[in-house]
């Protein structure tokens, strides 16, 4: 597969889970292994580093299913889970990223004077 598929592909990966994330507080780990694999496609094709749009390992963690406060039972969802705000935020920045790198002429940072 060409770069420019591998680039588009991940971009509908994406666009596409943005869409779709659970509206919950927390979500499997699953969904943040897709990103992060999207990721790792556009770091490929564009031989970029975009570590810092991946979600971190250490934000998966295990969340309580529940807990008994007269015997101190706690009992823990199944698997790793991250808050969704994390992952919405880094799917909300790399996209803001790739349309500031494709509208770059574009775009302008800061406070510009107004001209007439």
């Amino acid at each position: 597969m060409s770069d420019d598929d591998q680039i588009l592909r991940a971009y509908a990966t994406i666009t596409s889970m943005k869409a779709n994330v659970p509206e919950r507080p927390q979500i499997e780990e699953r969904w943040v292994i897709e990103f992060n694999t999207a990721i790792e496609k556009l770091e490929k094709s564009l031989s970029i580093d975009l570590q810092e749009f991946k979600v971190p390992q250490d934000a998966l963690k295990r969340f309580v299913a529940s807990c008994n406060s007269l015997t101190n039972d706690v009992t823990y969802l199944e698997g790793l889970w991250c808050e969704r705000a994390i992952l919405m935020q880094k799917l909300d920045s790399v996209l803001v990223y790739f349309t500031g790198l494709q509208d770059r002429e574009d775009i302008k940072i800061g406070f510009h004077p107004f001209n007439k």
